[in-house]
């Protein structure tokens, strides 16, 4: 039998194209997502800076960083900037704030450095090419080594298939990656079909369940603006009405950077490099899963920036990265992870 081929952090790796720098926009520093969790230290730290920043928080049941009414950080600045970075450095700050967006997987070749996209600094703008040195501070750990936030060595190619080695995953995402950045429209890329048959379940249920998830949070905003827009698609006799767009002041400072103006292709195309780069579909399911789900969320998201372009009146590249953010966040949620689960391609 081969010897099981180890995973490894170093040689540190992006994946060609990446682009991203923090240029503070914010958005990260909002009830977008849940501001943690917190460790025990991190949160002994955080308290003693300012006890009314941090504490257990009812709703995610752990330790979290507080927001205040208007969805911001406790420690969010006037300027945007972090309290605690301006203040102390960025090893001051928790973990999870220092490495957004960027993660880091360890593979049999080294240590794979990712990117969300729901990050306008990511999206649009001026962008400079990510290199591994510029990302690697944020994603040390306490000791000063890169931290993983995950190990693949194998891949499954179909749910009910053997995994394959690395090295066969490697010349399969290679042709992939390379097709997505042709040019070619990504649906033909991913060559599955949106809405798979749900076990347990169906497309109408989910929707209904996405829009009742709906509060006073960004992601609340976001994941009823999924729904709604799923039950649009679904129904032709449905009316679109999305909740509106709680993180276009982000937006507009990100347009205000001198940057090349993109195509929603490229944008949509970028991402899925991206989700396919990062391999977290492979800690836990399988390609064809993947394909399938990643072609539902991009049929949702280009129907969210169509509705975006016509009722706003916003530039093609950025009604794709709003939407995009939609559909990243839902993708990163517990509702997904569900529906993951219950994908039949």
């Amino acid at each position: 039998m081969a010897k099981k081929k180890r995973t490894q952090v170093r040689p540190l790796t992006v994946r060609p194209g990446a682009r991203y720098t923090c240029f503070g926009d914010g958005l990260c520093c909002t009830n977008i997502h849940g501001l943690g969790p917190l460790t025990k230290k991190e949160l002994v730290q955080v308290r003693r800076r300012d006890p009314a920043g941090a504490g257990w928080d009812e709703e995610f049941e752990d330790r979290m960083l507080f927001t205040e009414p208007d969805g911001g950080c406790h420690f969010l600045l006037p300027d945007l900037r972090c309290a605690i970075h301006a203040e102390a450095g960025p090893e001051a700050k928790p973990e999870g704030c220092r490495r957004f967006p960027l993660g880091l997987v360890a593979t049999p070749e080294g240590g794979r450095i990712t990117t969300h996209h729901r990050c306008p600094c990511r999206t649009m703008g001026a962008r400079p090419i990510l290199e591994p040195e510029a990302a690697l501070p944020s994603l040390l750990d306490k000791a000063g080594r890169p931290k993983a936030d995950g190990r693949v060595n194998k891949v499954r190619l179909e749910r009910k298939a053997k995994k394959v080695s690395f090295a066969t995953w490697r010349e399969i995402e290679a042709t992939v990656l390379e097709a997505l950045g042709t040019g070619r429209p990504p649906e033909d890329v991913l060559d599955a079909e949106p809405f798979p048959e749900l076990k347990g379940s169906s497309w109408e249920e989910e929707a209904e369940d996405f829009v009742d998830a709906m509060d006073e949070t960004r992601f609340g905003t976001a994941i009823a603006t999924f729904g709604e827009m799923l039950r649009a698609l679904l129904d032709p006799e449905h009316r679109y009405r999305g909740p509106g767009r709680p993180w276009a002041e982000a937006f507009d400072r990100a347009e205000a950077r001198e940057g090349e103006a993109r195509s929603e292709d490229e944008v949509f195309a970028d991402w899925i490099a991206d989700e396919i780069w990062s391999l977290d579909f492979a800690k836990d399911s399988s390609f064809d899963v993947c394909r399938a789900e990643l072609a539902t969320r991009l049929q949702v998201g280009r129907a969210i920036a169509d509705h975006y372009r016509e009722r706003y009146g916003l530039a093609e590249g950025r009604a794709a990265a709003e939407a995009l953010t939609v559909i990243e966040l839902v993708g990163d949620s517990e509702f997904w992870e569900e529906i993951e689960g219950r994908i039949r391609p």
